[in-house]
């Protein structure tokens, strides 16, 4: 059963990629936080059994940071912080309301 269909399966990885987006947002972090827990969500979304939607949307995160963080590796379309930075705000009001009320 995946994460879709079961939300009270912890994954601390996604919850620390909203926490680090919405700090991001606030200017209470650098990129490159928000960088490195998209790449954390993407490996444990290829390791957990969590719905396509789960994998698709771990892999858009890793991809946008991939393209706002370039020295990761050579990309031939890098965005600027700013672009990133509105990427990451219309990408996380959807989560605004939600409090991870499973969060132990």
């Amino acid at each position: 059963m995946g994460i879709a269909a079961n939300p009270r399966v912890p994954l601390p990885e996604f919850r620390e990629l909203i926490r680090c987006a919405r700090a991001f947002i606030a200017g209470q972090l650098h990129f490159s936080y928000v960088c490195s827990a998209a790449a954390a969500f993407r490996g444990t979304a290829k390791l957990l059994p969590v719905s396509r939607e789960v994998k698709q949307m771990a892999e858009e995160w890793a991809a946008m940071a991939t393209r706002a963080w370039p020295e990761m590796s050579r990309i031939s379309n890098p965005i600027s912080e700013d672009e990133f930075r509105q990427w990451v705000s219309s990408q996380i009001s959807v989560f605004q309301p939600l409090e991870f009320p499973n969060v132990h």
